[in-house]
This record gives structure tokens, C-alpha cells and sequence, in this order.
């Protein structure tokens, strides 16, 4: 028995060091590095990294390959401290100069390397070797590139952009995406400036920008190019019709090795003279056909697009007198939900509505916004009943099918009871045609005397002819005639210039507007500032055209605006401040505060202007 127990212990030791050797070996990370494609004739790096100590490094065969160094061994450490723990870490790297002068495509076999008496493997690598220049050994090359950069000039073959789309042929809604990417053959040491077109009729949200450039190689036209993603755009199209998108323009700081005379192969690793220097780039410009939606729009359109769905749901069903429910509308999917609009639901009028309160929960991806939208209506039944919402209609346009989606609610049923000294509606459900307000009580005494008081008395007889009431009777009536045709003179000689009563109007609205804007200015609310801006010129206008905001839009207002005097001058600043803010309002973070108190002084002299030039 005691031989079973020993036994047992020895068993239960050797699967804990098994398993210890296991764990151990897991943590063991042993990786190759190297370019996925490089010329004939050029020379790279091969490089090996481990995490542990190592030792007995063995290479893959290299038939195709040249080694002309190594290995170089570099050893780098680490030190995390986290919630009072302390992490050490160390990194191993074993660096090869190859060179193969043959093109094809290669591939290098797992190294091996030994750690506490085991054997690891590396992962394998897939080497594509271009064949240069005809004519020009790799060597060569590389001297007329760096002759040519010594003195600033690089070809467009050296360094270009690329801005390349997604799709040529849209619907007005659809998302579409704009990929920017460098293709270089040089230092690059950063970027410097940066030139977007303005993308009219078009809003724009980023996907992704240069903070976190993923760098690769390609070969084209048989040479070989680091490229990187810069950046990531999602568009979405207003109008309909060709579209074009102007170029994008970088400018690159350029990282330019000043050369030594001596010529080894151990020049290009270690030769550390540099200086930067600048080159403007620019892309192709792109054209977009944007189409219009197809016939048969649904009433409750009103342009979400994308692949939706919308669900309605009330805070509860049964409530007192003035409590409050909240009625939730949730957009979910994917599609522009920044561009939607509140939903109308029709609600009983026995009801105190108040204007719906927006969530957005989304993130912008290539496909489009991707989460949900939440509009949340506050609403106050002031008499009691049984009431019912009417089921919310829903409708948007697929563009993967090419087709209008409605989506409908189901309706919500409202028990509101008395609270109190409230009375009970015994009139049935609400009905749109039909208004369930309390009825009209009298509220009064139960006996009422027919007369009261003193009575006056007058001889039987007498008669109204003659009497001072009979004399007041024409006088009072002419009196009030020559007041009322007095009022009537001075009301005809104040709007005798309608112009002026309107311009009075116009600016005391725009000036309130405005005002508010600047609140919104202090309080650094980019959305809310310049959505007061577009609304106290649009207002603006529309007081001064005499047309209703609806039917306004830039083309026309500047048509008008012309016609009634306006300079050129004046007529493109305002043109410009709209721009500014449609673009602003969905590009937040866009503008700082300094260039928003510009707009906004810019605004109030703008109208001032327009109220200077623009005549009756």
C-alpha cells in the first residue's frame, strides 16, 4: 500500500512538471521578419526575434539567397508596473543582410533555436524577388535615386497618392467610401500639410486617418513600393447627378541621406546623415454618378437609408393625470443615421407633447453608421380615459436591394386614470376625429334669485326720444369712427414702407438668433453653434424674400439677393458662411473656438451688409 502511495505522489509530480513544461513552452515566442517582395540585386533585412534567451540559432537552407552579415544580436527589456505589479520582459533579435540576384518567388524555410535544452520553431517566410530595371544593376539604381534626390527633385515614379472609391454609381444616401494611400520609394519623415477638397454636396464622416498608418509593400510596374492606408473617408451624397471630387494634396517632409564617399555594404545601415526636405503631392480628381431614388417614395420617406429596423415602445401603459410618459422610437442598423429625422407619431391632443430628446449610438464604418438612434417624446396626459397612439410608419431605402422598406409599429393603448379632483372621460378611445376634452360643467349655486338690490324705477310712459341716451346713441358711434380712422392713418403711414417694417423684423430675429449662437459659442457646443448660425441667416432671409425657409437654398437665395442689389462680394461671403456651416455641423471637431467667433462676427457683418444693398 505505502508502495501505491508513492507511487501515486511520483504520477501526480511528473504530470505537474509536465504540465509547468508546457505552460512554459507556450510563453515561447520565436517569429521571423522580412519583406514580402524586394528587387534583384537589393540588399534586406532577415530578422528573428525571441522573448527568451536562446541559444545554437540555426538557419533554413538559403540556395537563392546571399548572407552577406549577420547574425547581428540586439537585446532590449521592458518594465510595466500595473496596479502595483511589476512585469519584466525581454526581446532578442538575431538581424541577416541577404540578397538574391535571381527573380522568383521564395520561400524560407522555420529557423530553430534551443531554450533551456528544447528546440523552437520560427514561422516561414514568403519572399517575392522583382527584377529591376533592364539595363541598370540594383547598385546603380540605387546611386541615380539618391543622385537625384541630392539636389530636392523626385520623379512622380519616387512618391504619389492614390484616392481610390468603393463605387462610381450611387444613390443620393449611400455610403461611399474613399481609401487615401502612399506609395513611396523614399524616406518619408512625416506629413507637413494637408489639402481636402471640400466635398460639396456631400457629408463626410472619417473611418480612419494617419495616426495608425499600416505600412506594406507592393510591386508595380516592376518596382517596389512601401504603401501605407493614410486615411479613410465614408461619403454621403446630398444631391443627385455627376459629382466631382477635387484632389487631395500632402505635403511630405522628405528624410534625405547625405551620402560619405566610402562605399562598403555596410554604408546603407549605418550611415546616419540626413536632412528633410519638402514635396507637394497630389491625386487625380474623382467623378461620381449620384442617382435618385426610384418612383414610388412612401409618404413617411423622409431619407434614411441602409439596412434598418425601428422598434417603439412606451414607459408604461397606465398612468395618472399629469404624469409623465416617455414614448421611445429606436432606429437600429446600419445606414446615415446622422442624417434622419425626428419621427412624427400622432398623439392624442388631450396630450402635452414636448419636443423629442435624440441619442446616437453608432460608429462610422465603410458600410456605412453602424449602432442605433433614440428618439425619446415626453408626454403629459392632462384628463383622464383610455387613449390610443396610432402606430408609427417607418420607411427607408435599401440600396442593396434598390427598394422602399415602410416598417410600422404596433399601436399603444393608455389607461389614464383621475387624480384627485379629476373626472373621468366616459367617451370611448381617442379617434383623430374626435377631441376628447372634459366636458363643460357650470360650477355654481344650486338656487339663483331672479333680482336683487335696489331696483330703479322710472314713471310709465317716458319716452328715449330726446333723452341724453338718445344723443349719446350718434355721438358715441362718430367718435369712435373718427378714432378708428385716425388709427387707420397712422397704421397706413407706419407700413407705408413695408421694407423698412420688415427690415425691422429681420434684424431684430437675426440679432436674437445670434445671439444664442454665441451662448453656445462660451459653452463650446460646435453642433448647437453653428446650427444657430444656419438658422438665424436662413430666418434672416426669409424676412427679407418674403419667402417661407422651406423653399430657400443657396442657389436661389443668391439669385434673389442679386437681384435685389447685393454685390458680388457679399453674395459669396454669405454663400461661404452657409457652406462653413452645413459642412461644420456633421464634421465635429472640425473648427477650433477662434475660427467660430470668426464665423460669427463674419455673420453679423454679413447682415449688415445684405441690409445696406438689398432694396424693395
Amino acid at each position: 500500500m505505502e508502495m501505491m502511495h508513492k507511487l501515486k505522489y511520483i504520477l501526480f509530480g511528473l504530470l505537474l512538471l509536465s504540465a509547468f513544461n508546457s505552460l512554459s513552452a507556450q510563453d515561447i515566442q520565436f517569429s521571423a521578419q522580412a519583406k514580402q517582395a524586394v528587387l534583384s540585386g537589393e540588399k534586406f533585412q532577415l530578422v528573428y526575434s525571441v522573448n527568451e534567451e536562446g541559444s545554437d540559432l540555426r538557419l533554413p537552407p538559403l540556395p537563392d539567397f546571399t548572407v552577406l552579415m549577420g547574425p547581428s544580436v540586439m537585446t532590449s527589456s521592458s518594465t510595466q508596473i500595473i496596479n502595483g505589479k511589476v512585469t519584466r520582459s525581454k526581446q532578442y533579435t538575431y538581424t541577416y543582410i541577404l540578397k538574391s540576384d535571381k527573380p522568383g518567388n521564395y520561400v524560407i524555410e522555420p529557423a530553430q533555436i534551443s531554450i533551456d535544452g528544447r528546440k523552437y520553431s520560427s514561422n516561414k517566410l514568403n519572399i517575392e524577388v522583382v527584377k529591376g530595371t533592364s539595363g541598370s544593376a540594383p547598385r546603380q539604381q540605387q546611386q541615380q535615386q539618391q543622385s537625384s534626390a541630392g539636389d530636392g527633385s523626385f520623379s512622380k515614379d519616387d512618391l504619389f497618392i492614390k484616392v481610390s472609391h468603393n463605387k462610381s454609381s450611387i444613390y443620393q444616401g449611400e455610403p461611399l467610401v474613399l481609401t487615401t494611400k502612399i506609395y513611396t520609394r523614399i524616406d518619408l519623415d512625416n506629413v507637413s500639410d494637408i489639402k481636402h477638397p471640400d466635398f460639396r454636396n456631400f457629408i463626410v464622416q472619417d473611418v480612419a486617418d494617419a495616426s495608425n498608418i499600416d505600412w506594406s509593400y507592393e510591386v508595380i510596374n516592376n518596382k517596389q513600393y512601401r504603401v501605407g492606408t493614410f486615411e479613410k473617408k465614408v461619403l454621403y451624397a446630398q444631391n443627385t447627378g455627376t459629382q466631382t471630387i477635387e484632389p487631395t494634396e500632402i505635403e511630405f517632409l522628405i528624410k534625405q541621406r547625405i551620402r560619405r564617399r566610402s562605399q562598403s555594404i555596410f554604408d546603407d545601415f549605418f550611415d546616419n546623415n540626413y536632412r528633410v526636405i519638402k514635396k507637394r503631392v497630389k491625386s487625380d480628381p474623382i467623378k461620381i454618378q449620384v442617382k435618385p431614388y426610384p418612383s414610388g417614395q412612401p409618404q413617411s420617406f423622409s431619407g434614411a437609408v441602409g439596412q434598418l429596423n425601428m422598434a417603439v415602445s412606451a414607459s408604461t401603459d397606465k398612468v395618472k393625470v399629469n404624469d409623465g410618459i416617455t414614448i421611445k422610437v429606436v432606429v437600429s442598423g446600419t445606414g446615415n443615421h446622422k442624417l434622419m429625422s425626428a419621427p412624427e407619431l400622432n398623439f392624442p391632443s388631450d396630450f402635452d407633447i414636448f419636443d423629442p430628446t435624440v441619442k446616437n449610438s453608432f460608429q462610422n464604418t465603410i458600410a456605412g453608421m453602424k449602432g442605433s438612434k433614440t428618439f425619446e417624446y415626453l408626454i403629459i396626459p392632462r384628463f383622464p380615459g383610455n387613449f390610443t397612439i396610432d402606430p408609427l410608419k417607418f420607411s427607408y431605402f435599401d440600396y442593396k436591394t434598390k427598394s422602399f422598406k415602410t416598417i410600422s409599429s404596433q399601436a399603444i393603448n393608455i389607461t389614464v386614470e383621475k387624480n384627485g379632483d379629476g373626472q373621468e372621460y366616459t367617451g370611448g378611445t381617442y379617434s383623430p376625429s374626435g377631441v376628447n376634452r372634459e366636458d363643460v360643467r357650470f360650477v355654481g349655486k344650486d338656487i339663483r334669485f331672479i333680482k336683487t338690490g335696489n331696483p330703479h324705477l322710472k314713471p310709465r310712459g317716458t319716452f328715449l326720444f330726446g333723452s341724453t341716451l338718445f344723443y349719446l346713441g350718434y355721438i358715441v358711434p362718430l367718435l369712435l369712427l373718427a378714432l378708428a380712422f385716425i388709427l387707420y392713418r397712422k397704421r397706413m403711414h407706419e407700413n407705408a414702407n413695408v421694407l423698412q417694417t420688415k427690415n425691422k423684423r429681420a434684424n431684430k430675429i437675426a440679432k436674437k438668433r445670434l445671439k444664442k449662437s454665441s451662448t453656445y459659442l462660451k459653452a463650446k457646443d460646435h453642433e448647437a453653434f453653428y446650427d444657430e448660425v444656419l438658422r438665424a441667416l436662413y430666418t434672416y432671409l426669409s424676412d427679407k424674400l418674403y419667402l417661407p425657409v422651406s423653399e430657400l437654398n443657396k442657389d436661389k437665395v443668391s439669385m434673389l439677393i442679386e437681384e435685389r442689389g447685393a454685390n458680388a462680394e457679399v453674395r459669396q461671403e454669405l454663400i461661404s458662411i452657409l457652406d462653413t456651416c452645413e459642412f461644420a455641423r456633421f464634421s465635429p471637431g472640425s473648427a477650433g473656438a477662434e475660427q467660430m467667433d470668426k464665423l460669427y462676427q463674419r455673420a453679423l457683418t454679413n447682415i449688415s451688409q445684405l441690409d445696406n444693398q438689398i432694396k424693395n
